[in-house]
């Protein structure tokens, strides 16, 4: 290797190390189902705040389950407040921007392009949905159609692990059931 590959290679490892793609400290696969279930009950409890647009989300300690934020979509009052930055807000007020790693945000509806790359940018350990970006254009919601998959892929730094389909029924429900104005 020539002193010019080095440069690269030892730059490239710097920047990366700058990145927030930290490496989650736990795995989703690892945590009990029940476990996740539980985050996204809050999370649905969350949703029923807005009948309309039931997105709800809740992040959590990965390793406790404890609930330290929640948030819901809150597009009537900043039309860039979706469930998961209302979280993600309400959790940086409270604890500052930090520990994302050890974090995973439960949302009740596949995260859109926005949220998606939010929650990359964060560094955010994990992210557990319940409905998909088809259930919620199902159930008349304008929707993108990218996928949180292709989003997250999308990042050549991101280390943001994906959950979908949890209590996928309560969620579609919440969805298919909305009020329509």
């Amino acid at each position: 290797m020539n002193r010019r590959n080095a440069l690269w290679c030892l730059c490239g490892i710097g920047l990366a190390g700058l990145t927030r793609g930290v490496l989650a400290k736990t795995t989703l696969s690892s945590i009990p189902m029940k476990q996740h279930e539980i985050a996204m009950r809050a999370a649905i409890a969350m949703a029923a705040q807005n009948q309309s647009y039931p997105f709800g989300a809740v992040i959590t300690n990965a390793n406790s389950g404890v609930i330290v934020a929640r948030g819901v979509n809150k597009t009537f009052e900043n039309p860039l407040l979706h469930g998961e930055i209302s979280t993600i807000n309400n959790y940086v007020a409270q604890y500052g921007n930090k520990n994302w790693a050890d974090l995973i945000l439960y949302t009740t509806g596949e995260p859109c392009p926005m949220c998606m790359s939010a929650l990359i940018w964060t560094g955010i350990g994990g992210v557990v949905y319940g409905s998909s970006i088809e259930a919620i254009k199902k159930s008349g919601i304008d929707a993108f159609i990218f996928t949180a998959k292709q989003i997250n892929q999308g990042s050549n730094f991101s280390q943001t692990q994906l959950l979908g389909g949890v209590l996928e029924s309560e969620c579609d429900s919440l969805f298919m059931n909305r009020k329509r104005s």
